[in-house]
């Protein structure tokens, strides 16, 4: 076995014979530091200046035997490895050395070099290691004594073995007496321990295992415990090492933010109820007008329309013109009226999702609504076959307004482009429609979604403002999204994302209002 790396075995040999002390010198010298003494007596007074490893001596010295001095350097000097040196009628001897000078071995006289040096190197790993393990005990000594978090030792019956300043400071006692108690006894439910132990173990360790401590003033703090078992000690006792954290203040913490949470979504519940109700008035409401303002707008349609005729046969200039201004107003609030009744059918109609053929939908869309002299116009760029899970009438209604737009503000172009193109993207299917007419400023990007939102005056296209509108709720319901991208004089593309499946929330039917 070979000795420690950065340290020279230092040895003692004690013998009264001359001969012998000059024979060990001359044999390890070069391989240890060698110290001699001839009596136990100098032996003590060296091992008062001297720390060595090993230490071999002689049995049979005048004045003090081997094993006695053995078992006095035992005493005095306990780290020492010790080893005795005897002939074979003196076993006595040894066991003599061995229960009260606690030897490692013994050899017997005339000894073998080998053999004794194979037996001192030995030793002397032993008493590495041995320094090795204070020193690691001693560091977790200085750990667990000086540790922020309570640590406690106990055993199988919740008996404490040790236990930290900081578990003292916990439970409100002085260590010494915390020491006559068992841990259990600080618990609250402590009987349901044992199943918590076992729902949080992972091998040799019970994680994180919700406990809640009494201390001595009877205040109860939570806590969480990660506990290790260590083995079997004394009296094969199971003995278990564990850390605890006080997590009271966060506890409180979380309850008071459970308990806002709570409130928050009281309140949001009660004002989303009162918001959905308001919403449902006003699109009653909504309705109602619209539908009483259809029918008196007709009327005062049909009356400017006599009346446009009775000024025709007299030829009065004057009333024909005031007749034409009434009989495009009432036009124009008879299609605001209509737009109305559309926007606030689009609310009040349930979802009913299936499967939507988009390229046929758009096919047909194409060939009833676009003039026959502007089909060419309109490119469909959807892959035959691809199906769409939506309300088949509310697509219809939103690709409706998007082609319409596009026809309206592509007309003063001289070459005028619209294209009606599916991708998808993850799980979500995109529809653009696209064109190369008048667009708008982006800055106003936010309000084309708006309810009466118009981003050209009426003298260049007509239209209420409320086709992108119907487009926006459609899409919050089916839990999609929209968005514009344009610029003017350079075209204006409208993208709408819609979900796959139906897993998507419906949103709830809030718009642009302003």
């Amino acid at each position: 076995m070979n000795q420690h790396k950065d340290e020279r075995i230092k040895v003692l040999f004690v013998d009264d014979e001359e001969g012998n002390l000059k024979a060990f010198r001359t044999t390890f010298r070069r391989d240890m530091e060698v110290l001699v003494a001839s009596s136990g007596v100098e032996a003590l007074e060296i091992l008062e200046q001297e720390e060595v490893h090993v230490i071999v001596s002689d049995q049979r010295m005048p004045g003090m035997t081997g094993s006695e001095f053995l078992a006095v350097a035992r005493e005095r000097h306990p780290r020492a490895m010790r080893m005795l040196l005897t002939g074979y009628a003196d076993l006595e001897a040894v066991v003599a050395a061995v229960n009260k000078g606690g030897i490692y071995a013994y050899a017997t006289k005339p000894w073998d070099a080998n053999d004794l040096k194979l037996r001192i190197e030995q030793a002397f790993e032993i008493h590495q290691l041995r320094a090795q393990k204070d020193r690691l005990l001693q560091q977790y000594q200085q750990v667990f004594d000086n540790a922020a978090d309570p640590i406690v030792i106990v055993d199988h019956r919740g008996r404490i073995l040790d236990a930290n300043a900081a578990c003292g400071r916990l439970i409100g006692m002085p260590l010494e007496e915390l020491m006559r108690t068992r841990f259990t006894d600080h618990l609250e439910n402590a009987s349901s321990l044992v199943r918590s132990l076992k729902a949080r173990r992972k091998g040799r360790e019970f994680i994180n295992v919700d406990i809640t401590v009494r201390d001595r003033k009877g205040d109860l703090l939570d806590c969480l415990m990660t506990a290790t078992y260590l083995d079997k000690h004394g009296q094969q006792r199971d003995v278990f090492q564990a850390i605890l954290k006080d997590i009271s203040d966060r506890r409180q913490e979380e309850k008071r933010l459970l308990k806002l949470n709570a409130d928050l979504d009281r309140r949001v519940s009660v004002r989303t109820a009162q918001l959905l109700e308001a919403l449902e008035d006003l699109g009653s409401f909504s309705y109602t007008v619209a539908h009483d303002l259809r029918s008196p707008l007709k009327n005062i349609l049909a009356l400017s329309g006599h009346l446009h005729s009775h000024a025709e046969d007299n030829g009065d200039g004057d009333v024909l013109a005031f007749t034409e201004r009434i009989s495009k107003a009432s036009q124009r609030m008879i299609e605001l009226v209509d737009d109305l009744l559309r926007f606030s059918q689009t609310n009040t109609r349930d979802l009913e999702r299936r499967d939507v053929e988009l390229h046929a939908l758009v096919e047909d869309l194409v060939r009833q609504h676009v003039p026959e002299h502007r089909r060419a116009e309109v490119r469909i760029d959807i892959a035959p076959g691809t199906t769409l899970l939506a309300d088949p009438p509310m697509l219809l209604v939103l690709l409706q307004n998007l082609l319409s737009n596009a026809l309206k503000f592509t007309r003063t172009e001289e070459r005028p482009e619209i294209v009606i193109a599916h991708t998808t993207q993850g799980d979500r299917h995109i529809i653009e429609v696209r064109d190369n007419g008048v667009g708008f400023d982006p800055k106003h990007k936010d309000h084309a979604f708006g309810v009466f939102k118009r981003l050209h005056t009426a003298d260049q296209f007509e239209g209420s403002g409320v086709g992108l509108a119907i487009v926006q709720r459609i899409v919050a319901k089916h839990g999609g999204e929209v968005s514009a991208q344009s610029a003017v004089g350079q075209g204006t593309i409208i993208r709408v994302s819609l979900p796959s499946s139906s897993s998507a929330q419906e949103a709830i039917p809030f718009v642009k209002v302003a």
